[in-house]
């Protein structure tokens, strides 16, 4: 194969991915546009229901220690980290069932959408949970009073 075969080969797919990519963005832009909107509008409807906790995780999320924290535990009152297993060094995000009776009902509706997601170890008493990017940014935009 002589130089300019190759030169032209590279050129020609190199043009079919640019003209693959610019006809595809904007459906894809479309349809993810459309689940934002969806995901705002459901979280806008949680907020609603769930405001006390969610401004909770606000607040966490906003503090500067917690800035780059994506994990939360959730468990309850008296367990201690040691005792179950749960070794964590520093500053942690915990909430706790007895302070929020609609905790896991609003983790699960978070989950199931995608917002939130399980990485704790089975057989632990204290559940581990992942904030998606998407969650973080729904929570630092969302302005209280």
């Amino acid at each position: 194969m002589d130089v300019l075969s190759l030169v032209a080969s590279f050129l020609a797919g190199a043009l079919t991915i640019y003209l693959i990519s610019f006809f595809m963005k904007p459906g894809e832009n479309k349809t993810q546009k459309a689940a934002d909107a969806n995901i705002a509008s459901l979280f806008d409807q949680l907020w609603q229901t769930h405001e006390r906790l969610l401004n909770e995780m606000k607040q966490d999320i906003d503090n500067p220690d917690f800035k780059f924290h994506r994990e939360f535990y959730v468990q309850k009152k008296g367990w201690g980290w040691g005792r179950w297993g749960l070794h964590r060094q520093g500053p942690c995000i915990a909430y706790f069932l007895e302070d929020h009776s609609d905790l896991q009902p609003l983790l699960d509706t978070l989950a199931a959408n995608g917002l939130i997601s399980h990485t704790g170890e089975a057989g632990k008493s204290s559940t581990k949970y992942q904030l998606s990017e998407k969650l973080v940014t729904l929570l630092r935009g969302k302005n209280t009073r």
